[in-house]
């Protein structure tokens, strides 16, 4: 009986090293494309399109994420990715008017304007109530005549203002390198422009904004202090160097350059809109909806404001109250397909119910051993869920009963943390209560070439009739393959109250083979804690997901694993539904 309660805990560590690790790998096709389409519309393009890439890579031929996909690729001012998404978008259907629209506008920031025209007039004869499209089809025109008249005038301009020439000149050369992704070669036309005419605050702040685009922030600020200097408040230089602490994820720098915009120009649209988005990323939802407010009332017809009111209630969790705004704003512009894409999101799921089932095979004719849970969670807001699980477990006979509670909070994007307790009542094996907490951190985000990168840390002190156990386990977990691979590894130390220590690690691999379907797979050696013994132990585990559909997931597992006085093997069946 003694060797049997050693083995106590098992299931505990098998469970939880089989159950996934990455959220994001747990997402369907159609989460993904929903993320990626509600961070395009709020203008975080770089998640944007690392969602919807993850999207497309389990289906490739969606058009609708090609699209989408395109759109935040012109956001983040890169016109080969997003020429590619809108040419793959339309060789699968060739009438999407907004591919179309996407390739007008892709072809209108690069100057390619005799391409972009009967694009856009394609668009604007289809859908004549397109405001979008007809502005782009206007604004088309008018950089034709600009552009021919400026070949005149530069014909019968005199020897005197060729310098000025040759300054504008370059400057076209950089706005259309940059329209096209060009970053560096954009830089060496402005910087040649900026030999020949030094004290130009227009070429100073547009060097600014390609050198942080670059990530070179120092650098851009620099350019923006020089302007500033030969300008003091010019007010472009201001909002560069407030764009650039939002770059930076400095929110605190971002804070203070908004708020010393608006002293001074207390009625400007376009500070007040920034100074919404700003408090939008510190969570601040009363002071973001209190600037597009102020904008609504200086502009009662911009539909950019009541946008961002709806993004502000459906941060909230106000799905209702979201959509209410979007559809005041699309009366506004109507046809604009960034507000019909926010209102065709799906309103989020609140609940969740995972079950799960376990049976162990133990060697040398010992017998079995069953471990059950069932678990139902709740979305409070978008920031914060609570939940409560039940477990039922047999050893040799005996049968433990837990419950379990837990709380997870987001207190930002980047940061969130946990706190559970639990207790089982008249306990053979299992702990009689247990406390823990844990907490993870963004340190990369998603889009760079290894992110999203999250730093994490899991604490439990466990309460054995005894003895008590308390374990800490720090760990890592990374991406590739534009997410598709997630890799994690996991220090896990745990000491008793008599000064028994140990020490082991778990590694863990999660593969998204389709867009449905997920496979993972590790291998731990780490000291198992039962009854307050801690038992070294060495265990292989694999196992599959698949999302039968959009809410329901179904999951298998199995593994190996090897102790001082037998072998288990594991054989898991679970699944998780969402409503």
């Amino acid at each position: 009986m003694r060797r049997g309660r050693r083995a106590a805990l098992t299931a505990c560590l098998v469970l939880a090293i089989a159950a996934p690790q990455g959220a994001a790998l747990a997402q369907t096709g159609d989460e993904l494309y929903a993320s990626g389409v509600k961070a395009r519309q709020a203008q975080h393009f770089d998640e944007a399109a690392y969602l919807l890439r993850r999207a497309l890579a389990l289906k490739p031929d969606n058009a609708d994420a090609l699209v989408q996909l395109g759109f935040a690729e012109l956001g983040r001012d890169n016109l080969s990715a997003a020429r590619d998404a809108f040419s793959k978008a339309l060789s699968l259907a060739p009438t999407y008017r907004d591919a179309s629209f996407g390739m007008a506008e892709v072809e209108f920031r690069s100057g390619n304007l005799d391409a972009a025209l009967p694009l856009a007039e394609t668009v604007t004869q289809a859908d004549p109530s397109n405001a979008d499209a007809a502005a782009l089809v206007e604004n088309i025109r008018k950089a034709s005549e600009a552009k021919r008249a400026a070949a005149a005038a530069a014909a019968a301009k005199k020897p005197h203002r060729l310098r000025l020439d040759r300054v504008a000149d370059l400057m076209e050369q950089g706005r259309r390198l940059r329209t096209a992704g060009k970053l560096p070669e954009a830089e060496k036309a402005y910087r040649r422009a900026l030999k020949l005419a030094p004290k130009n605050t227009d070429i100073l702040i547009v060097l600014g904004l390609v050198v942080g685009s670059s990530q070179r922030f120092d650098e851009a600020g620099h350019f923006f202090d020089r302007a500033l200097a030969i300008k003091p408040g010019l007010l472009d230089a201001r909002l560069g160097k407030l764009r650039l602490a939002i770059w930076q994820g400095d929110m605190t720098r971002a804070r203070v350059a908004v708020d010393g915009v608006l002293a001074t120009a207390p009625d400007n649209v376009e500070a007040l809109d920034l100074d919404g988005r700003v408090a939008l990323l510190e969570a601040d939802y009363s002071r973001a909806e209190q600037s597009f407010q102020r904008v609504l009332a200086l502009d009662p017809r911009n539909a950019e404001a009541l946008v961002g009111i709806g993004d502000v209630r459906r941060a909230e969790g106000d799905d209702g109250g979201a959509r209410q705004a979007y559809s005041q704003a699309l009366a506004i512009a109507p046809g604009s397909a960034d507000i019909e894409q926010r209102l065709a999101v799906r309103p989020p799921r609140k609940w969740r119910l995972d079950l799960g089932s376990e049976v162990s095979d133990l060697t040398n004719g010992i017998g079995d051993w069953t471990d059950s849970s069932a678990g139902l969670a709740y979305r409070l807001s978008p920031r914060a869920t609570i939940s409560g699980r039940t477990r039922v477990a047999t050893r040799f006979g005996h049968t433990d009963v837990q419950i379990e509670g837990r709380i997870d909070q987001a207190f930002s994007p980047a940061f969130s943390a946990y706190a559970l307790a639990a207790a089982t009542p008249d306990a053979d094996f299992l702990a009689r209560y247990s406390v823990g907490a844990g907490a993870s951190w963004q340190v990369v985000a998603p889009g760079h070439a290894l992110g999203p990168l999250l730093l994490n840390v899991d604490v439990r002190y466990d309460s054995f009739a005894n003895t008590g156990v308390t374990s800490a386990s720090p760990w890592i977990q990374g991406y590739i393959l534009d997410g598709r691979l997630g890799l994690s590894a996991r220090w896990v130390h745990a000491s008793d109250d008599i000064g028994t220590r140990a020490d082991g690690y778990v590694l863990r691999a999660d593969l998204a083979v389709t867009q449905r379907f997920n496979v993972f797979g590790g291998y731990a050696d780490a000291p198992e804690i039962s009854e307050g013994t801690l038992v070294p132990t060495r265990t292989v585990f694999g196992g599959i997901s698949w999302d039968v559909s959009d809410p329901l997931t179904v999951r298998a597992s199995i593994a190996h694993e090897q102790r001082p006085t037998f072998d288990r093997s594991i054989f898991g069946l679970g699944l998780t539904a969402r409503f």
